[in-house]
């Protein structure tokens, strides 16, 4: 069939209305909270210490209603000298940064508000504001722990970004909860990679990225799918006895001797893009439970996701009839495309 075929990667996925950003409240902040969810004293030290005149703040839809507010207070905090300007339309997905609208107005810094995919950027630096949701402390420590009796695997903690702020405080309420009820549990936590950008670190980071080790197709699903494994596998670099991963904005740890198929994942956060990104890549590991803190509530049910890897593992399938395979990639709104083509050509060769 001569018909185009699309393997829509886990952030182009289509949600319910219902993904919103944590940032944004049902009720416009007050001005005192401008400061505190939007961290402006932090983007003004950044802007400051690199002496930036000219900065665009990219905001996605959802947090347009509090651009003119947010900027205000920067400017107040920068105190003159720096020319900001709003992106709102952005010319690629809202997760990543728009250095092409960014170019228009030479903006020499973006500073990216909501949710990000933490794509690499080209040629502009970039910070990153990714808020400060509310987090149910005691009640996701208490499900934390329960998954961790109900389990012989040890746990890995994962979240959007938007919850990283409280994993501190989850660990502390944790490990305090263990000892008054002499619980030893395994539990491993994913930090936050970092919240600034600049087109040399990217670069760097993204050369060092390597295959990690191990199979990845869901069981029950065809064994001879090991290859698509490979093409959805994240980040990965052998440090030492230690394999580090990098996945979504968020990095961890596990030791070389083990594989990410030997952990229980605990995921907090919306059934959105980012919980897609992590249950589709590592989607032969046990998810333990997600933890959606907008309804307060727990679910394990993640066979919506396993329905979109299945079509996939059939699209790969019938990709592999074809005799011409044509790319298509976003320059405008990404990195190092070039490498990446380049090694999504070797497999092509390979196979």
């Amino acid at each position: 069939s001569s018909l185009p075929i699309r393997l829509s990667s886990p952030a182009a996925l289509h949600f319910p209305p219902s993904e919103r950003n944590s940032l944004s409240p049902v009720n416009p902040p007050a001005m005192d909270d401008i400061s505190s969810r939007y961290e402006i004293p932090r983007t003004a030290e950044f802007l400051r210490g690199r002496a930036y005149t000219r900065v665009a703040l990219q905001f996605p839809d959802e947090l347009l209603k509090d651009a003119p507010a947010v900027a205000r207070a920067l400017r107040a905090e920068l105190g003159g000298g720096a020319k900001l300007f709003v992106m709102a339309d952005t010319a690629y997905n809202s997760c990543c940064v728009d250095e092409v609208g960014a170019s228009n107005i030479d903006a020499q810094c973006v500073v990216h508000y909501g949710h990000s995919c933490m794509s690499p950027t080209s040629n502009l630096p970039a910070f990153f504001v990714f808020g400060k949701a509310p987090l149910d402390i005691s009640l996701c420590c208490r499900s934390l722990l329960d998954c961790s009796r109900e389990s012989s695997k040890p746990v890995l903690v994962l979240c959007g970004l938007e919850y990283a702020h409280a994993l501190d405080d989850l660990k502390r309420a944790t490990m305090e909860l263990c000892k008054s009820d002499c619980q030893n549990s395994e539990i491993h936590y994913a930090e936050v990679l970092c919240s600034e950008m600049s087109p040399s670190s990217s670069s760097t980071a993204e050369e060092q990225c390597s295959q990690s080790n191990g199979s990845t197709h869901n069981d029950g699903l065809p064994a001879d799918n090991d290859d698509l494994a490979t093409l959805v596998n994240n980040c990965c670099n052998v440090e030492g006895s230690t394999r580090k991963y990098n996945l979504g904005g968020l990095t961890w740890r596990v030791s070389t001797d083990e594989k990410m198929d030997d952990y229980l994942l605990y995921w907090i956060g919306q059934d959105n893009s980012a919980f897609a990104n992590i249950a589709l890549t590592f989607n032969k590991c046990d998810i333990a439970v997600r933890y959606d803190t907008a309804a307060n509530q727990f679910s394990r049910d993640v066979s919506h996701l396993m329905k979109i890897l299945r079509r996939r593992y059939y699209l790969v399938e019938k990709a592999k009839d074809a005799n011409i395979v044509g790319i298509l990639v976003g320059t405008l709104g990404v990195g190092m495309y070039i490498v990446t083509f380049n090694i999504e050509n070797s497999y092509a060769n390979v196979r």
